[in-house]
């Protein structure tokens, strides 16, 4: 009796050793394995973490006609991306050698992040709604003049202290009553009571009314604030006189003359 028990006994301890260490061969077996797997020089394991510690380059010499690498999410959710890229502060996230256009890939769409996105979806939305940093707003253009005449014509607008693109345009002519024969007329364009443009034609007759030949006008270190735009008339002293010639500016304007400037301010960035 005291033969069997003792049999038995050494049997269970047996089994119970061999399934052990079948269990620490497993483990350490398919633990290395899977490691092995996922580094460097091996083939990646979908839906486990993979590391590298060097470049996985995907190349061919003829190449792909078509996407080189797809990646479909289909899942239901609202929150799902095809590709998550993830650096260091400071850090961009990607490169390319190419300065064509991406479809769909623009300011008027990443630009926008509902109240339903995360912290970093709005942070990266707002980055995409940015040329140089500058936030879409400050590339705004005014239009303080959309008048008729007579000139002068006084208006004010507001500059953040960058570079002011001024686009002016108008008509005039040259009146029988104000001047004796055909020639030069213009408008000066001023601002805070210094000039700054103008723009002008010529007419080979009187009361004939001419549309001036506009400028785009580059403004630069004009200080940041409230400014005034005036447009005026250039009549010169020797019109209507003996000592008028056709060089001289001679203009009137009156209401059927229309007058139109539009003020495009590009940040400055200074690097």
């Amino acid at each position: 009796m005291l033969r069997s028990t003792a049999s038995k006994v050494m049997w269970v301890g047996r089994a119970t050793v061999f399934l052990v260490g079948l269990a620490v061969i497993l483990a350490l077996t398919v633990g290395v394995a899977t490691t092995a797997l996922g580094a460097n020089g091996q083939a990646w394991i979908l839906g486990k973490n993979n590391v590298a510690t060097a470049i996985t380059r995907l190349a061919g010499a003829a190449g792909v006609d078509g996407p080189m690498l797809q990646l479909i999410n289909n899942d239901g959710g609202t929150n799902d991306t095809a590709l998550a890229l993830n650096v260091q502060a400071g850090e961009a996230p990607m490169k390319v050698n190419s300065n064509a256009r991406v479809a769909n890939l623009n300011a008027a769409t990443a630009g926008r992040a509902d109240s339903a996105d995360s912290a970093d979806t709005a942070i990266n939305a707002q980055n995409a709604d940015k040329l140089d940093g500058q936030d879409f707003s400050a590339f705004q253009a005014q239009g303080p003049v959309d008048a008729r005449g007579p000139l002068p014509i006084e208006r004010s607008f507001t500059s953040n202290g960058g570079i002011l693109l001024i686009s002016v345009s108008g008509s005039g002519f040259r009146s029988a009553a104000f001047a004796r024969m055909g020639g030069a007329i213009g408008v000066n364009v001023l601002i805070d009571g210094s000039p700054y443009d103008s723009m002008a034609i010529t007419t080979n007759a009187r009361d004939q009314r001419q549309a001036f030949v506009s400028n785009i006008n580059v403004i630069r270190m004009l200080p940041s604030g409230s400014h005034t735009l005036r447009l005026e008339a250039l009549y010169d002293a020797a019109c209507n006189t003996d000592a008028e010639r056709y060089y001289h500016y001679c203009t009137t304007t009156n209401d059927d003359d229309r007058f139109n400037v539009t003020v495009l301010e590009i940040p400055e960035t200074r690097r």
